[in-house]
């Protein structure tokens, strides 16, 4: 099978446009470009009925999910991916969020427009990344009855590097009087994979963002002490995927988080000397293999 690209825009509960992109199967020769490319799918059950809805990091966008898209399509899986406000082709603030709520409702309309593409008898699983794991991780402690699961990569619960005591305080009352203020991120993309060409395209690409917003740090610092506090009420089967020698997201939070679980159906998978991105590293063939085994075992 080949592999089908379509997209669009769908509209937030505040009026902003919303990009959207789906990749599916179509008939025809393999023209996988990422991992496994060539590989044929995997045995077990008919994932014809399940979406993978991805939800992308902090200053990144959409687009950026190819692999996850040439690998699944094929396979039978219908994938989806948007741009959250502020980011890529959707409108507002460049990464900018006024309240972290703001992420779930836009999710809500997202998973909205995957029901009125693809029938409400879908199956969706969230997989998220990064920024987009720690949104997928708190719309599925709040509202799981819409997923019938929820994995994720390298979630942003906690950050590597300490951030001093005066900084926090700095950023708060600049919250409070700048919510829009942009600070530079200071982002080595090095530290995103060991794959050069993954780095080399980030380096080129003009929709990845290089500035943060004041509101947006002190609305995600929230978030994470929030996910950290219900992680006991997760109702759905859960995967967290964590790369070892991640230098963004700390990995050691993202064992606790797993661990204040109490729902029995999770699993835990630490991938040694992977870099932050797990979708895009060079060894990213294995974590598509872990990932597609564990989501057929729940369709």
């Amino acid at each position: 099978m080949s592999v089908s690209h379509d997209d669009g825009f769908f509209s937030a509960h505040d009026g902003l446009r919303l990009y959207y992109r789906r990749w599916t199967g179509t008939s025809g020769a393999p023209a996988l470009s990422g991992a496994g490319a060539g590989a044929p799918p995997s045995a077990g059950a008919d994932p014809s009925t399940a979406i993978i809805a991805t939800v992308h990091g902090y200053l990144e966008h959409s687009g950026r999910y190819g692999f996850v898209g040439d690998y699944f399509a094929p396979r039978g899986f219908t994938v989806y991916g948007f741009d959250h406000r502020g980011h890529g082709q959707s409108g507002g603030t460049r990464a900018h969020v006024a309240r972290f709520g703001d992420y779930l409702t836009d999710v809500d309309r997202y998973l909205d427009l995957i029901r009125d593409r693809e029938g409400s008898q879908k199956n969706i699983f969230l997989v998220g990344h990064s920024m987009g794991g720690l949104v997928s991780l708190r719309y599925a402690l709040e509202r799981p009855e819409r997923l019938r699961a929820i994995a994720v990569s390298s979630p942003y619960l906690g950050n590597k590097v300490n951030v001093s005591g005066a900084k926090l305080f700095a950023g708060k009352i600049l919250s409070r009087l700048f919510p829009t203020a942009a600070l530079d991120a200071g982002l080595d993309r090095n530290d995103l994979s060991h794959d050069a060409a993954v780095i080399a395209a980030h380096a080129a690409d003009p929709l990845v963002l290089q500035k943060f917003t004041a509101r947006w740090a002190t609305e995600a610092m929230a978030a994470q002490d929030w996910c950290l506090a219900n992680a006991h009420r997760m109702a759905l089967p859960s995967l967290v995927m964590q790369a070892s020698d991640d230098r963004l997201a700390d990995p050691a939070v993202s064992r606790t988080f797993f661990e204040r679980i109490t729902h029995p159906d999770k699993t835990f998978k630490s991938y040694t000397g992977y870099y932050h991105e797990l979708f895009n590293e060079v060894g990213r063939a294995e974590v598509f293999r872990d990932l597609e085994t564990w989501l057929r075992a729940r369709l």
